[in-house]
């Protein structure tokens, strides 16, 4: 924890806004509506008027995916850099129950298990059918407290916080994949192939943790997805992730385009953010993932009047939530 340059956490929470913010106008849009009536998305843009999720919304919005992640810093520094499962839960209840955006923003997996919760179901059944993407948009910060070179652990961590709302095999198996890489860069990791061999490591650790629900295997999709970037242009490699691989709301579909979304912008969390936004499907999350992991690795790049729109638009300071580690 302490060898961590503090500019990796702002740079991982603030890539995960700007992947957010970039992504919520185009939300579930396909990937030719955006090519024939928007084009690139290359800078912040306001919801628009056929925008499935987000509406009337201005440029810079950010959606349930930085919330989350923030309830995580927020549970980190609490805790004394430790899982406490009740303290996120307690703060996603109360972001649920009072939020202007929650019930338009909160995905599936979640909002089932809320509501299970809220009429008395344990927390070790409410999760058992969570299979979207919501323990993998929030589990960046979880990289903070684990380091990769101790999976077991790590992964035990990741299932922890995944039990109340996606304790399935493949939703913890997508978390861990995140958690894993983002304690890469955090701790100085700069090897594509490391990133990838980790992905996998951690898939398959992790696949015995959860409900096992019938899925297609996260290892076989994850290669797939590497060898598109790899052997692909930068278009051909959009269409392939988003016909082949997926960019939908299940994990299955969404953390290997995450990765190799990352992978194709080389850490880059603004070429991240705008690919994310322009290749259809779940983009908010998309770019949440991909560029937290970009802004852990090259927080540097973050463009700072960006980061200034997002905080006002949304009336936050992102530095606030990592002032223990840069203090």
């Amino acid at each position: 924890m302490l060898t961590i340059d503090p500019q990796r956490i702002l740079g991982l929470i603030q890539g995960c806004a700007l992947g957010d913010a970039f992504g919520m106008p185009t939300e579930m849009f396909t990937q030719e509506y955006i090519r024939n009536h928007i084009g690139k998305v290359e800078t912040l843009m306001p919801s628009f008027t056929e925008s499935v999720i987000s509406k009337n919304r201005p440029a810079g919005s950010i959606t349930d995916d930085t919330m989350n992640t923030l309830m995580m810093m927020e549970m980190i520094n609490e805790s004394s850099n430790k899982i406490d499962v009740d303290s996120y839960l307690n703060k996603l209840i109360e972001w649920s129950e009072h939020s202007p955006i929650a019930d338009f923003v909160t995905g599936p997996s979640t909002s089932r298990a809320l509501e299970a919760i809220s009429q008395g179901v344990s927390i070790e059944e409410t999760g058992i059918m969570g299979t979207t993407n919501g323990a993998a948009m929030k589990i960046a910060p979880i990289g903070i407290i684990y380091d990769y070179k101790n999976l077991p652990q790590l992964i035990k961590g990741v299932s922890q916080i995944c039990k109340p709302t996606h304790n399935t095999s493949i939703a913890i198996q997508g978390a861990a994949i995140i958690a894993t890489i983002s304690s890469y860069f955090l701790r100085g990791g700069d090897d594509w192939q490391v990133v990838w061999q980790l992905a996998n490591d951690s898939a398959d650790l992790a696949k015995s943790y959860g409900n096992p629900l019938p899925c297609a295997s996260i290892q076989h999709r994850l290669k797939l997805a590497k060898d598109i970037v790899e052997t692909s242009t930068l278009d051909e490699a959009l269409t392939r992730l988003y016909t082949e691989v997926g960019t939908g709301l299940e994990t299955i579909e969404c953390v290997p385009s995450a990765l190799a979304i990352a992978y194709l912008s080389q850490g880059n969390p603004l070429l991240s953010a705008q690919l994310s936004a322009s290749i259809g499907g779940d983009t908010d999350t998309l770019g949440a993932i991909s560029s937290s992991l970009c802004g852990a690795k090259h927080p540097n790049l973050i463009p700072a009047d960006l980061i200034s729109i997002i905080e006002d638009v949304n009336q936050i300071d992102l530095t606030h939530y990592v002032k223990t580690q840069l203090t």
